[in-house]
């Protein structure tokens, strides 16, 4: 089981970058960031936000929607023009997910940082599940990641997820049982994965 501090929902995200915008430019400074490098992180949050905000319905039907390039795409790609209407802050390059990571990988590693900082920042790690799958061939969009505890009837669905490693947010505890059904053009198609146990304490 590994422990993530990002949340696998929308709502969360939004709220993770909502925080971490306001955050990070009253800390950074003494993480070692440049006041440049404090302004793009800012940027790439209020982007992030942007976007979940209103296209999110768009990202989460459609995989390979412009917005998800700009989330989890190479930083080395051009700006990519988003149908976001006016109104918007300023587009920063695609990459955000990969520069929130580093940046955060960077802040943790800093002589400065502490427990209350990872607090204020939310990049603590909390009790949460990650689950790799392989996605299967033939242009699947991804999988609908199911959990079933020992008191659940029936699996309960986490969510879609686009790439690996699916992150269940709210495992609860207990012995838990996951499997993900393959998904193209909105639809479940063949049979759900093989199961994997965790036990979450």
């Amino acid at each position: 089981m590994n422990k993530s501090y990002f949340p696998a929902d929308r709502a969360g995200r939004i709220d993770w970058y909502k925080n971490f915008a306001t955050e990070f430019p009253r800390v950074g400074k003494d993480l070692g960031f440049s006041d440049t490098e404090i302004t793009n992180a800012v940027n790439d949050s209020k982007y992030a936000v942007h976007i979940l905000t209103t296209l999110g319905p768009d990202i989460d039907s459609d995989p390979g929607h412009a917005a998800n390039a700009v989330l989890s795409g190479q930083s080395s790609g051009d700006y990519v023009d988003l149908p976001a209407g006016g109104g918007g802050p300023a587009p920063v390059r695609p990459g955000i997910d990969t520069r929130r990571q580093a940046r955060v990988e960077r802040i943790k590693a800093h002589t400065k940082f502490s427990a209350d900082i990872g607090k204020k920042l939310k990049i603590d790690s909390g009790n949460f599940v990650t689950i790799p799958f392989r996605k299967a061939g033939g242009g699947v969009s991804g999988i609908n990641l199911y959990r079933q505890g020992k008191g659940d009837k029936s699996p309960q669905k986490v969510g879609f997820f686009f790439r690996t490693p699916a992150i269940d947010t709210a495992p609860g505890k207990g012995e838990l049982s996951y499997t993900a059904r393959a998904v193209m053009n909105g639809k479940e198609i063949g049979q759900p994965s093989d199961a994997v146990m965790v036990v979450v304490g």
